[in-house]
């Protein structure tokens, strides 16, 4: 029967589909490679411009737009190097971490929520665990962060995004890592300043449900 005059296009029809996506796949992941690559180099560039600059550690960014480039988080022992972005749109998080619109930055007060997704730039995020150091470089400072937990909430539940009266960095990603389709869940690590700096500010947030791979 699958031999058919009958099933010919339809067999045809879905080899070409599965030509096209796995062309697709591999698009996007070289060109996040390279977009990475890119935004590494002019961080570091621009990094090295501004250490000439004489500026207040806590002056505000000026140019968060979709997509700016924040800075980098790398995670050592993990293995866990990446490019974090203003913004969750798709076209932001094909390209790296993206830091999530309403939370605060890094070095400032309130609780600071990175997003990515979870077969790319977060794949790694299941391997870690509480103690590990996460280090966070931007244009303003260099900030490192403890892992205290790690917890999967459902997507509506954004209560992990609030600020409460100390620091916190907060990372978001899909799970489970390996679930194909739309994942039902959200995996979250809260980490503490490494030097138990408090603080109080206010958020909002939308990432829980932004994140999700379409």
């Amino acid at each position: 029967m699958l031999h058919s005059p009958i099933w010919r296009p339809i067999q045809r029809s879905l080899l070409w589909f599965g030509v096209a996506a796995l062309a697709y796949v591999s698009a996007t992941a070289v060109y996040a490679t390279l977009y990475q690559g890119y935004q590494s180099r002019r961080f570091e560039a621009e990094l090295a411009v501004s250490r000439d600059i004489s500026r207040p550690i806590l002056e505000a960014p000026t140019d968060l737009h979709e997509g700016a480039l924040l800075g980098r988080i790398d995670i050592d022992r993990i293995g866990l190097s990446v490019m974090v972005l203003q913004g969750i749109e798709e076209r932001t998080l094909i390209a790296g971490a993206g830091h999530v619109p309403g939370t605060s930055v890094p070095g400032s007060e309130g609780n600071v929520g990175i997003a990515a997704h979870r077969d790319t730039f977060f794949r790694k995020l299941e391997r870690i665990l509480p103690g590990d150091r996460i280090h966070v470089a931007t244009f303003r400072g260099s900030y490192d962060y403890i892992v205290g937990s790690v917890e999967t909430v459902d997507p509506t539940d954004t209560q992990v995004m609030e600020s409460r009266d100390y620091r916190e960095l907060t990372l978001i990603t899909c799970f489970p890592f390996y679930f194909v389709g739309a994942a039902p869940r959200r995996f979250i690590v809260h980490a503490r300043p490494a030097n138990s700096g408090e603080g109080a500010g206010s958020v909002e947030s939308q990432a829980l449900s932004s994140i999700e791979e379409p």
